[in-house]
């Protein structure tokens, strides 16, 4: 499926990002890679053109999850990552996620229930910009979540980042 998505590249996780500094096994991790159109964009801007669009059956998947798992004990509600407003700082909701840190070249967001934490970094790198997710395992049933929606996330990631770049949005 690699061929699909030929202009994201996976990238080896590197050691002391701020990420890794949040990782506590067991733990899930990932970095993806897209070459930009418009490198004057800041880690903010990317972040919203990138997770503002999602594919209606990505919407549909994610409510279809929120049923399934809501009686496990997993924060349900919103399924977009979109904020709610234009102004980005620490401690404003883009959708399920909380800004946790943000500058011009990186924004760390992240959400929390009892069975994981999640969070997700966007990081831009000269004409490049990083997508970055990180999953805390609390529990054995967020363990197995995770490994049961891997497929689900390896596509949505890409799709979503490539559906960007074809729009000429990032």
């Amino acid at each position: 499926m690699s061929f699909l998505f030929s202009q994201i590249k996976s990238m080896p996780i590197p050691e002391g990002d701020r990420l890794s500094s949040l990782a506590q096994a067991p733990y899930f991790r990932d970095m993806l890679s897209a070459s930009l159109k418009q490198p004057e964009l800041v880690a903010s801007q990317l972040q919203y053109r990138i997770f503002n669009y999602l594919p209606l059956w990505v919407n549909g998947l994610m409510g279809l999850r929120n049923r399934l798992v809501k009686r496990l004990g997993f924060e349900v509600g919103q399924t977009t990552m979109t904020p709610k407003e234009d102004h980005w700082q620490v401690g404003i909701k883009a959708g399920f996620l909380t800004v946790m840190e943000i500058s011009d070249d990186e924004v760390i967001s992240g959400a929390e229930d009892r069975h994981m934490s999640f969070f997700i970094s966007v990081k831009k790198t000269n004409d490049a910009v990083t997508v970055s997710t990180l999953v805390n395992q609390k529990t054995w049933i967020g363990r197995l979540y995770v490994n049961a929606i891997l497929p689900f996330h390896y596509v949505i990631a890409r799709t979503v980042i490539n559906n960007a770049m074809k729009a000429g949005r990032i």
